[in-house]
């Protein structure tokens, strides 16, 4: 196997420099790739609750004889938490009550053409019968949904230490804020999760969603540690804010 450090070592200035510029050059593309799939995912929400203001979730068939996805149905989940399918959209096409399904099946599978997308993170990971998947409508707040669900677990949390490391998020920390200022942290250890599986995986989510759209990271997201560090603050809003513009 080739040393990629002696490869390194052993080239021009100008390839070197001509690297570390490709290098940038990926990176954004990945930023503005992410950016897009997020923009996709809002868009497609806002289409869908648009038409159907009571849509918390929505089905959608992946694997199709020409490999696009295919919306199936619309969904909203009461307040005892029973899902019901309002909306039955399957083998449909037609316009209805202006939600064109085969305009937001066209729509996800931009959204979701990575295996690695952003959207996937809106995503229930398994699959229903019949090769159905679950993609639950972002929140109109993202950062409000996060506190929500924090504080049912960490009452007087304040702010997340997230790690930015792996390609989905991780909270490492949950930092209490009181009147008096910061309070004590609590971390995250593998035998006392923060939370229970599911809504860390929602938070995780949400995050990862944050961190693509800029004018949330930088409202929310704050860097530490250096330029070499993969770590940030997600300062928590307060309980009942506005929605995020």
């Amino acid at each position: 196997m080739t040393d990629m450090t002696d490869i390194t070592e052993s080239e021009s200035p100008r390839t070197t420099d001509a690297r570390r510029h490709l290098d940038h050059a990926v990176r954004a593309m990945d930023h503005v790739q992410a950016r897009y799939e997020v923009a996709m995912l809002d868009y497609i929400a806002a289409r869908v609750v648009e038409a159907y203001p009571q849509t918390t979730h929505l089905t959608f068939v992946h694997a199709t004889p020409d490999g696009l996805i295919e919306l199936d149905g619309l969904w909203v989940t009461h307040d005892g938490g029973t899902e019901e399918l309002f909306l039955d959209v399957r083998g449909g096409g037609a316009t209805i009550a202006g939600l064109d399904p085969g305009e937001i099946g066209d729509d996800l599978t931009y959204a979701l053409d990575r295996l690695n997308s952003v959207a996937w993170s809106a995503v229930r990971p398994n699959t229903l019968p019949g090769k159905r998947w679950v993609l639950d409508i972002p929140p109109a707040d993202r950062a409000a949904r996060i506190a929500d669900l924090v504080r049912a677990h960490h009452p007087d949390a304040g702010l997340l230490t997230v790690d930015l490391s792996p390609i989905r998020p991780r909270v490492a920390g949950v930092t209490a804020v009181g009147p008096t200022g910061i309070g004590p942290t609590v971390h995250a250890e593998p035998d006392q999760p923060l939370w229970p599986e599911e809504t860390g995986r929602i938070i995780q989510g949400l995050i990862w969603q944050i961190q693509c759209l800029p004018h949330l990271r930088a409202r929310y997201m704050t860097r530490f540690g250096g330029p070499s560090e993969e770590s940030a603050y997600l300062l928590l809003p307060p309980t009942g804010t506005g929605e995020e513009e």
